[in-house]
């Protein structure tokens, strides 16, 4: 019998907003409040409890359930833009935690965000770097992904402003954001040195499970242009990411976004990924290839790959079925309204892109502007076929 294929991996980059902390790495924890902080490797086998850091974070079940928050009822709470509602205030202190990392010091936390969403999940929340004192922050795309609202707080001075995301490449993993009204803000140190090599010290600084401060965690690179799995997490869809550096740096949620530095104190590399299974194993995106795509975003470059501005946007909410992309509900007033489709149709086609998937539909809207103009194709609730040319309208989400 053919072995299973490796299910994916954890993102390092979410984690429960809540006294009590949530899994490792994943995407929406809770049904409402969640925190995206590092993204989680797939695996087919979970790593044993004797292997695992000694540390009281729960992990994320395999069965695929959904636990809920304590204390929560399903909406949002009032605090929820906060820097955390964990009861720990800015510039509070981990000491009173378990898990092997400390709070970041002064000359690990300049330049860098901590970030928070508001997502159609719930809430979520990671880190960021200032690559410029006009206040454009580098994150994880996952990060952001999804979210219809971004917030940043500058971890060295509390200081708080509302984000716009730039553009971002998917598979690279990598946004750019720029905040609103910023300026004379510090910037983090950027390694010149080119990659780190195998054994060279790191430390990985994050908004550890959303907690709202920084902390860092001290590890050492194992290996280098290493290839993972990342899991679909809420709104976050799983990738295969290449060319990462491979540390054993203890990373929890929320470090998603987060620098990587080496010890001289400059940035090597973008936390995106952690082990789920406890184990000291994480991934960063190495900081040149990072830049790359900031590059192409604030140059406006888009590629196959990198996305600038907002993404084409139907106005449907989909159902994956057998018989394809099925519509549970229409936005009134958008393009996929306008067109005639109601509940229950099946898209079949954009332009000459049969649509089979919610898969395939994601990919072929991304060839797409807002704007531009499609035919559309589907089957009505008789399963008679229809067509329509409408314009794409500008998505509410990144």
């Amino acid at each position: 019998m053919a072995a299973a294929p490796p299910e994916p991996a954890a993102r390092a980059g979410w984690s429960w907003r809540a006294t009590v902390a949530g899994a490792v790495a994943g995407g929406v924890i809770a049904a409402s409040v969640a925190v995206p902080v590092t993204w989680a490797l797939d695996r087919s086998e979970p790593v044993p409890a004797a292997d695992a850091p000694a540390a009281t974070v729960p992990q994320q079940p395999d069965t695929g359930t959904v636990p809920q928050q304590p204390g929560t009822d399903g909406g949002l709470p009032d605090d929820s833009f906060g820097g955390g509602n964990d009861g720990l205030p800015f510039g509070g202190s981990t000491s009173d935690r378990t898990g092997d990392w400390s709070d970041a010091t002064a000359e690990q936390s300049q330049g860098v965000v901590l970030i928070d969403t508001r997502t159609t999940s719930g809430e979520a929340a990671g880190t960021g770097l200032i690559l410029d004192s006009s206040g454009l922050v580098l994150t994880n795309y996952h990060v952001v992904e999804g979210s219809n609202e971004v917030q940043v707080t500058v971890a060295a001075t509390g200081d708080t402003y509302e984000a716009t995301v730039l553009g971002h490449d998917q598979e690279a993993d990598i946004a750019l954001l720029q905040l609103d009204g910023a300026s004379d803000l510090a910037t983090v140190s950027l390694d010149d040195d080119g990659d780190p090599a195998v054994a060279d010290v790191v430390t990985a600084v994050g908004n550890a499970q959303g907690q709202g401060f920084l902390s860092a965690s001290t590890g050492s690179v194992v290996a280098l242009d290493q290839s993972i799995d990342t899991q679909d997490q809420g709104t976050v869809q799983g990738e295969h990411l290449s060319d990462l550096i491979q540390t054993d740096a203890y990373v929890v949620g929320g470090y998603s976004g987060g620098a990587l530095l080496d010890d001289e104190g400059e940035v090597v590399g973008v936390t995106t990924a952690a082990s789920s299974g406890g184990a000291a194993e994480s991934y960063a995106v190495p900081i040149d290839d990072a830049l790359d795509v900031a590059e192409q975003i604030e140059d406006g470059q888009e590629t196959d790959g990198v996305q600038v501005g907002p993404s084409a946007y139907l106005g449907i909410a989909i159902t994956d079925t057998a018989q394809g992309v099925q519509v549970g509900q229409v936005e009134s007033g958008g393009p996929a309204a306008a067109a005639g489709i109601e509940a229950g149709a099946v898209i079949t086609g954009i332009d000459d892109t049969a649509i089979t998937s919610y898969d395939v539909l994601r990919s072929a809207l991304a060839s797409y502007e807002p704007g531009d103009e499609v035919t559309l194709r589907w089957s009505d609730g008789t399963g008679a076929e229809q067509s329509a040319t409408v314009a794409l309208g500008e998505s509410p989400v990144n």
